[in-house]
C-alpha cells in the first residue's frame, strides 16, 4: 500500500467537498432553468441534473469520507492546538 502525505490527502478532500456542493447547485440551478422555460422539460435537461446531482452528492460524499478519515487516524500530537511556539 502507497503512503500519501497527509497534507495532499486534506487537500483532496477539501477539493471534494468544493466541487460536490458545486454539483449539486449546479443540478439545482438546471432545475430551475428547466422550471422556467416552461413546457415539459427536454430529456437533456432531466439527464444534465441526474449527472450534477449524483457526481456532485458522490464528491461530497467522498470528501467528508475522506476528511473523517484524516480526523481519526491523525498522529498524536499534532492537533491544530498544539503548536511549536509554546515554550
Amino acid at each position: 500500500m502507497k503512503r500519501v502525505d497527509r497534507s495532499f490527502a486534506r487537500m483532496i478532500a477539501y477539493k471534494r467537498l468544493f466541487t460536490g456542493t458545486l454539483g449539486l447547485t449546479g443540478g439545482v440551478v438546471m432545475l430551475v432553468i428547466a422550471a422556467s422555460r416552461g413546457g415539459i422539460p427536454t430529456p437533456l435537461a432531466a439527464l444534465s441534473s441526474a449527472i450534477f446531482f449524483g457526481g456532485g452528492a458522490w464528491s461530497l460524499r467522498d470528501g467528508v469520507r475522506l476528511l473523517r478519515e484524516l480526523s481519526r487516524t491523525a498522529p498524536a500530537g499534532s492537533t491544530r492546538s498544539s503548536s511549536k511556539l509554546r515554550s
